[in-house]
């Protein structure tokens, strides 16, 4: 009798512990949408413990890069870090604070760091807010953007952030039309008039940015996350 029990036991113990899903781990990934031709296409993300290679993409976001839970400050550097002492005090760094689990890392021109030529730019898509099929729209300019994407429409405020819901039902091409009102101003005048494709099963990025010519640039991405596997499931004999 003795026996039946512990089996019984056990076998109750397996099945809770197969219920326990792991925690997400904390993931970021990077894009420099104005790298200068002819600056690296890599650099080493550095956690504090080891350097991880991140591609410095300016056509697409770099692979997935895992880092370690909690406040947690990263440095950007051109080589692996082997002595954490010999980092220099202008090495590219970025604060990312406990709770900031999935985030991107907006990687912009600083011509006057000798040490990397970078600034590293937090973007918090805001702990799920952003959903498959939506884009987060950062805007830095001073300029009030307007746009109408498919069945949506989107408006940004001068250096504000914004989310627009998918413009088509289903994966495929839509038109995309951009206006802005210079300096939040006057009238409105047009962007650019595009066909775009549109993954709903991705997360998208837009970026509206400043290049020194006439009108604002925007560079846009997608983040597509393959979807989780359900936790298995006990088997019983």
């Amino acid at each position: 009798m003795k026996l039946f029990f512990a089996i019984v036991a056990l076998g109750a113990g397996c099945f809770l512990f197969s219920g326990i899903v792991e925690a997400k781990p904390r993931s970021c990934r990077l894009v420099y949408p104005e790298r200068p031709r002819g600056a690296p296409k890599f650099a080493f993300l550095f956690d504090g413990e080891k350097s991880q290679r991140a591609v410095l993409s300016s056509m697409n976001l770099s692979p997935v890069v895992e880092l370690p839970k909690g406040d947690l400050t990263i440095a950007l550097t051109s080589s692996e870090v082997v002595d954490p002492e010999s980092l220099s005090p202008e090495t590219p760094k970025l604060r990312v604070p406990e709770g900031v689990d999935d985030f991107y890392i907006l990687i912009t021109p600083d011509p006057k760091n000798a040490v990397l030529p970078v600034k590293m730019n937090l973007v918090d898509p805001g702990g799920g807010k952003l959903k498959p099929s939506e884009t987060l729209w950062f805007n830095s300019t001073p300029h009030q953007i307007e746009g109408k994407l498919g069945n949506s429409r989107l408006s940004v405020k001068p250096r504000g952030r914004a989310i627009s819901k998918s413009p088509v039902t289903q994966s495929g091409y839509y038109k995309a039309e951009f206006v802005y009102k210079e300096d939040g101003e006057g009238s409105f005048a047009p962007i650019t008039e595009q066909s775009w494709w549109h993954d709903v099963n991705s997360r998208h990025l837009g970026f509206i940015v400043n290049t020194g010519g006439r009108l604002p640039k925007l560079y846009f991405f997608r983040d597509f996350r393959p979807p989780t596997p359900p936790p298995d499931q006990a088997v019983t004999e």
